[in-house]
């Protein structure tokens, strides 16, 4: 997986669209590449303001990025550690 400075994203050299968020969501990811990010963490770099805590925006982000991202591919990109957040796994390690 490819991620681009120019909001594009490349999955085994074919394009995938993403939404400016779902974008946001995986790039905080990305630059956090091997590290666990809370749910806290994800909210709080996409809204500069009154976020709702208990709110699954974050899941729906995660949910449509693992859709787009690998439909078919048997291990995930973004991996989930319950209570604690998700990790960006590296591709050249799945």
């Amino acid at each position: 997986m490819i991620v681009k400075p120019a909001r594009r994203v490349t999955v085994c050299g074919k394009a995938v669209h993403l939404t400016a968020m779902e974008y946001q969501t995986l790039l905080h990811l990305a630059l956090r590449k091997g590290q666990v990010v809370s749910k806290e963490e994800l909210l709080e770099h996409l809204y500069d303001f009154n976020w709702e805590r208990f709110s699954n925006v974050i899941e729906v982000y995660i949910s449509a990025l693992r859709r787009k991202l690998d439909p078919d591919h048997p291990q995930r990109y973004i991996r989930t550690y319950r209570g604690q957040g998700y990790l960006l796994e590296d591709p050249m390690n799945l």
